[in-house]
């Protein structure tokens, strides 16, 4: 659940941060002016401004924000607009220069990946430029609307003023939602705002969200979260129970219905019905959406091929598993999984992975549940990361909705737990890197993780081998299949007819499924690539390390590899590997 943000320094504070073993950190000052401590010094800034851009980014990046000279910070939710974007840019602009003044020779290895990253991440952040009217915060599954009740229901609590910002983030919600509104009429007046299918899906979230007042869900797990708070007395924990009511009832219920009017009001305005291939810039956007979203490099052409070719090879591979046994695809289509009790799945996964991937210090992991009023409109599963100071407390959300089968969650929990989401950030975090990094999270990479950590798992999951062959490449063909038809509809324009065509060569003639699947890639465009495409480029790291190092290549040692080296862009990534091989 991270969001891209913008850089915004306006001053710069010259000290180091350094830090202990594992997830703690700690201020120690540094007085000799070399480029090292200099350029250290400019990412540390970079990191201190953007991590109280806003009160969760804050809240949910560290725990002690003191240690890091963050005092008097007013929280609030950011802004939301046009201005505040083309102010934003400029100060992209500022860090580029700033940047490039640093001598890259002089550099140690690890700031010369932060550099590589950053410069990297900052050129692209200015392409945004042609598209600020492009951006859109809202969705389905992925918008600010949807994400929001879970980041403030899982808000963290160290003190009695983690309660007080959080209850200012509430009073704050309506502010911000006027904000969106007001950029939704701009993208309106140009043209450019969301199809009205769009936009009922997002209002009847909304509806939900609000729909039982005194029952909200901010309300019940509020009152549940104080309980486990052990820093108020009786009457103190009443008090913040009976105030927090009163600011949802007051703020966020009013915030919700603002959305709800302002997107009613500007339904019929919206001029194309399909992807973002029917808009002027639509085509150029999506190149540079699929671009921010997957960090590969790879042309939309190329990107073409890899998913046709991916797809091919993986219906291949199923049938090679059921050569010599006709009833494999019978016993896969109706399989249960060994183990379906969540606990009982991260601990088996703990001990399986033990083999091909390095350790990882024990931390907690503890398993929740999506409230009732969020379950249509949020993904199976997800986890959410801890502050990188503290990352001893994680949570893994399950949604128990009817639609999705909880029986066969062993490779969700895999993704999002061990050795996916929670394993990869984690280990991360305890390699002890700049804090910049945390900030600089690429969903190719993170996505592209979880989503081999998921197809590895089949493999562990206690399955018979080739039932779990035929498992592990359907879901590879379905996920480049999803990413194909997000790519159909959002740079090639495919309508409704045009993916029903596409599908029909799959077997897929559901209407209904094909109009789900349709209107998903118009409403979250780029989401799939993600998975698909980021899984896709590990696979290709992978293999190559393994034809260039032949007998000399170790899984685990790849792994090692790759997680050391942090979310990154992929260009950036091989050319470190090409560095690693040779000193294998």
């Amino acid at each position: 659940m991270n969001s891209k943000k913008h850089c915004s320094l306006a001053v710069l504070f010259f000290f180091l941060l350094c830090f202990l073993t594992g997830c703690n950190h700690v201020i120690i000052a540094e007085h000799s002016q070399t480029p090292n401590s200099k350029f250290d010094e400019f990412v540390n800034q970079i990191f201190i401004d953007e991590v109280q851009t806003d009160g969760l980014t804050l809240n949910y990046t560290l725990s002690k924000p003191e240690n890091y000279g963050i005092y008097n910070y007013k929280p609030s939710l950011g802004d939301f607009s046009l201005e505040h974007m083309k102010s934003e840019l400029a100060v992209t602009e500022n860090y580029l220069a700033t940047l490039s003044g640093f001598d890259y020779t002089s550099l140690t290895k690890e700031q010369q990946i932060t550099y590589d990253i950053l410069k990297k991440y900052l050129a692209k952040d200015m392409e945004s430029s042609d598209f600020l009217l492009y951006a859109e915060t809202l969705g389905p599954t992925t918008g600010i609307q949807a994400q929001l009740p879970v980041l403030l229901a899982e808000y963290n609590y160290y003190d009695k003023e983690d309660i007080d910002n959080y209850l200012a983030l509430l009073k704050d919600m309506p502010r911000y939602f006027k904000q969106i509104v007001t950029y939704e009429q701009e993208k309106s007046k140009a043209g450019l705002f969301m199809s009205d299918h769009t936009a009922d899906s997002i209002i009847s979230q909304c509806k939900e969200f609000i729909s039982n007042k005194e029952d909200n869900l901010l309300i019940e797990v509020f009152h549940d979260r104080m309980n486990e708070v052990s820093i108020l007395s009786k009457k103190e924990q009443k008090k913040y129970e009976a105030k927090n009511k009163d600011y949802v009832l007051k703020y966020v219920i009013p915030a919700y219905q603002i959305l709800i009017d302002g997107l009613n009001s500007l339904k019929g305005t919206g001029k194309v019905d399909g992807g973002l291939a029917g808009y002027p810039k639509g085509k150029d956007y999506y190149s540079y959406l699929v671009a921010t979203s997957t960090s590969s490099s790879r042309s939309i052409n190329e990107i073409n091929k890899t998913l046709d070719y991916a797809i091919s090879d993986s219906i291949k591979r199923m049938s090679e598993a059921t050569e010599g046994d006709v009833t494999v695809l019978d016993k896969a289509d109706n399989t249960s999984f060994p183990l379906t009790n969540p606990e009982d799945i991260i601990q088996s996964l703990k001990t399986s992975i033990k083999k091909d991937y390095p350790p990882l210090n024990d931390v907690s992991c503890t398993i929740k549940y999506v409230h009732k009023s969020l379950e249509d409109n949020l993904s199976p599963a997800f986890y959410l990361t801890p502050p990188l100071d503290d990352c001893s407390r994680n949570s893994i959300y399950i949604n128990g909705s009817a639609k999705y089968n909880l029986d066969n969650i062993f490779t969700t929990l895999a993704h999002e737990g061990y050795p996916g989401h929670l394993y990869q950030t984690v280990y991360f975090n305890q390699q002890s890197p700049q804090p910049i990094r945390s900030l600089l999270s690429f969903g190719g990479y993170s996505e592209g993780w979880a989503t081999y950590a998921e197809m590895n798992s089949y493999y562990m999951s206690g399955l018979d081998t080739k039932i779990a062959k035929v498992l592990q490449n359907n879901q590879v063909a379905s996920l480049c299949m999803y990413a194909k038809i997000d790519l159909g509809v959002n740079y090639l324009n495919w309508d409704l007819n045009d993916t029903a065509d596409y599908l029909k060569d799959f077997g897929i003639t559901d209407k209904k499924t094909i109009e789900t699947v349709y209107y998903t890639m118009i409403e979250e465009p780029a989401n799939y690539m993600q998975y698909s495409l980021g899984y896709l480029e590990i696979m290709a790291l992978r293999d190559r390390a393994s034809k260039e190092l032949g007998d000399n290549f170790k899984l685990k040692n790849f792994h090692t590899f790759f997680l050391k080296m942090g979310s990154a862009q992929f260009d950036v990534i091989r050319k470190y590997m090409d560095e690693w091989i040779s000193e294998q």
